[in-house]
């Protein structure tokens, strides 16, 4: 990581961050320094950026939404930007009455407009009334000469429709149109013993004739209301109905309505007309055409009015805005910078010449980091000061950046993510975690079928899902499935069955020029593998210690070095590890003797280094040797020795899980044998491998990795870079 600060005229601060935040290169912090004490820090100065940025952006969303046209943003003058930067809220309120008076012209045109469409359309109405009241009386005095003839033909056809008996049986008879029967039929259909008949009197309309129980009767009559079923009586008269009840009579009112038709008319056609009604119906039909055509013809005339009005109202709002582009492109500036000023990561210290913007840049972003000054110089027209260092002691809380993996391994971060962030000063455990955490797992779970498994499915994973936990299973999969594949052919295992590849160069008189299998077998081998583990646990936890000592160095602490989690601990897991192997190889009989060894004299210098690095530590800053300095030393001292033993021995659990893979081998050929049932026993016990064991594999590793070996050197208490961003302003269509 590299820090780095750039100094600019506060007028200029808009342009300096606008390209940073384009550019997602630079981690701002707030600038510190004894050359800055006296600047202010803008973002604690009173103004309230967020109140300012809603103020204005509402009204400008106002303007936006008054029109159709391209914003382009202007950038201010140097005079202006400086009276912003000086006073925001000021300059907000001059933007403010800008964008007010710009709302009121706008609204006042959009009202001049609504009004002249509103008297257009009164005048169009008023045409309109005057049109249909002289087709109306034109059309009644048509109507008016067909009265007499039509009456008599509807009273005539209603006779002959009527039957004496159905009209003496019904308890409802009335005249409804023949498009409504369908539905008058539905809603009757649900009263029990009611039913109907109809008989047709015209082309539009027939009897309808009700037949049941009086209980009825009340919903009958209220179903002729709801479909407008007209009364008897309104077609013919009480003295009509009478005769219909007489048969005879009926037939002479039938041939006297017959006779009075003839005296009229005369002549008819094949519908019954005679020539003057159908002359009179020709005339009704091209009065309605004509008196259509003129009102399509005034409502396409002043259709034609409201869009020339519309037109020219759009132009006149366009003209007005293009008049106004400069003060809008400038709402738009300042709408830009208060929304980037109004974050909570924008720091800048202010002061009336000068403001300084800080922060933090990765290595491979400095070429980006050029570029961005260059682009705001250009703009500015001005020289930047821009420097950039590397890290101090003042720098402890430099973010750092995530660990660049290869593409198809960048989600392995995880791994060490969820253990803490490193920071700046910590050496990165990236891939480290990686390759130990592997390790531990291809040792307890060593098998080449089953590794080939887990490589297969992390592939798939991995191309099939690009985020989520998916996708961090898939990633893992692969090293593992690598690391079960490696010390699978080191045990000499596939899918559990143990020396599979031994007999086979058995068989093929193949020797090797080293003992093949390389690990011992867990189950015939146990000691031997458990003292491989052993110091495979040493070298471990004394790498992280190392580690652990670097770490306090860089951080600037040597004397850290010393103690419980540097050359203190250290010192005393290779005395107590080279103490234990010379134990074991005179065979475990002469404790007392063992700890005469040389090695152990590294045991107890391990553990004075532990107790005398907080005294130390304690003399260094002037506090002397108290009683709170030895406690503390008692405290590493003793630390020392617990933690020590707990770590090396917690590594033994590898050797447990190797065991237990390689004891479901025995326990597939004692089920198979059991059960009589040849494979059996194997594909079971390869299920519970690919399931339980590898889950309990998995997380022992992590527990081994997090606590007995990263605990010894990272702190994980970092901050994750996090370069400013800004999106590139774009013209804004509405």
């Amino acid at each position: 990581m590299k820090k780095v600060t750039i100094i600019t005229p506060p007028e200029y601060e808009g342009f300096v961050l606008e390209s940073l935040g384009k550019s997602q290169v630079v981690h701002l912090v707030d600038a510190s320094g004894p050359d800055f004490d006296a600047l202010i820090d803008a973002s604690g100065e009173g103004s309230d950026y967020k109140l300012l940025y809603q103020k204005i952006n509402d009204r400008y969303s106002e303007i936006l939404g008054m029109g159709d046209f391209t914003v382009e943003r202007k950038t201010p003058s140097v005079e202006e930007l400086r009276d912003f930067t000086l006073n925001p809220e000021a300059k907000v309120d001059t933007i403010l009455d800008d964008a007010i008076s710009l709302v009121e012209k706008i609204k006042e045109k959009q009202e001049n407009q609504h009004l002249e469409n509103n008297k257009i359309v009164a005048e169009l109405q008023s045409k309109l009334d005057i049109e249909n009241k002289k087709y109306e009386k034109e059309k009644d005095e048509l109507v008016g000469k067909l009265a007499d003839r039509v009456l008599l033909s509807a009273r005539l056809e209603s006779l002959q429709a009527l039957a004496p008996e159905e009209l003496k049986s019904c308890f409802a008879v009335g005249v409804v149109k023949k498009v409504l029967i369908s539905q008058v039929e539905e809603y009757l259909r649900r009263y029990q013993g009611t039913y109907y008949r109809t008989a047709s009197i015209s082309d539009q309309e027939s009897f309808i004739f009700v037949f049941g129980s009086d209980e009825n009767r009340k919903w009958v009559e209220a179903l002729f209301l709801v479909f407008e079923i007209k009364d008897i009586f309104d077609v013919l008269d009480a003295r009509d109905i009478l005769l219909v009840l007489d048969p005879k009579k009926r037939a002479e009112a039938i041939e006297k309505y017959q006779a009075e038709l003839r005296k009229k008319g005369e002549k008819t056609d094949a519908s019954g007309a005679t020539e003057e009604e159908r002359k009179i119906r020709e005339k009704v039909v091209e009065l309605e055409r004509n008196h259509n055509q003129d009102v399509n013809a005034l409502r396409k005339e002043y259709d034609g009015k409201i869009r020339a009005n519309d037109e020219a109202y759009r132009k006149e709002i366009t003209d007005f805005k293009n008049d106004q582009s400069d003060k809008i492109g400038k709402i738009d500036y300042y709408v830009g910078m208060l929304g980037m000023f109004k974050r909570k990561n924008v720091r800048v210290l202010r002061g009336k010449v000068i403001s300084v913007v800080q922060g933090y840049t990765a290595e491979y972003d400095l070429a980006k980091l050029e570029i961005a000054i260059s682009n705001a110089e250009k703009v500015i027209g001005e020289k930047l000061f821009v420097e950039i260092t590397e890290l101090d002691e003042t720098d402890k809380n430099a973010p750092t950046p995530e660990m660049d993996f290869p593409d198809i391994l960048q989600p392995a971060w995880i791994l060490t993510r969820l253990r803490g962030w490193p920071s700046a000063q910590e050496i990165n455990p990236g891939w480290i975690s990686l390759f130990v955490f592997c390790l531990q797992f291809g040792l307890m779970f060593g098998d080449i079928g089953q590794g080939a498994i887990f490589l297969g499915l992390g592939y798939y994973l991995s191309k099939k899902y690009d985020k989520g936990m998916m996708s961090y299973l898939g990633t893992l999969f692969l090293p593992m499935g690598v690391s079960a594949i490696i010390f699978g052919l080191m045990y000499d295992s596939i899918f559990l069955v143990e020396h599979a590849i031994s007999n086979v160069l058995h068989g093929a008189h193949i020797s090797l020029p080293f003992h093949y299998p390389i690990m011992p077998n867990p189950v015939h081998e146990t000691t031997k593998l458990m003292v491989l583990i052993f110091g495979f646990a040493a070298l471990e936890v004394v790498f992280g210690l190392v580690l652990g000592a670097l770490n306090q160095i860089r951080m600037g602490n040597p004397i850290g070095a010393l103690g419980e989690h540097g050359l203190g601990m250290i010192l005393y897991v290779i005395g107590f590890y080279l103490t234990a192997m010379n134990f074991i190889n005179t065979g475990m009989s002469d404790f007392m003797g063992s700890l005469g060894y040389w090695a152990f004299n590294l045991v107890i210098l391990g553990l004075l280094f532990s107790f005398l690095e907080p005294i130390i530590h304690s003399v260094k800053h002037g506090h002397g040797v108290g009683m709170e300095a030895i406690g503390e030393g008692v405290g590493g001292l003793l630390m020392t020795f617990v933690e020590g033993l707990a770590n090396l021995f917690s590594f033994l659990r590898i050797a447990a899980f190797a065991l237990a893979h390689a004891s479901l081998g025995i326990a597939a050929v004692a089920l198979s044998d059991s059960l009589q049932i040849p494979g059996i026993g194997l594909v079971i016990m390869n299920v519970i491998a690919l399931s339980f064991e590898f889950v309990s594999s998995s997380v022992q590793s992590i527990r081994l990795l997090y606590y007995e070996f990263m605990g010894k050197f990272f702190q994980g208490e970092g901050i994750r870079y996090r370069p400013f961003r800004l999106r590139s302003p774009k013209p804004i269509n509405k």
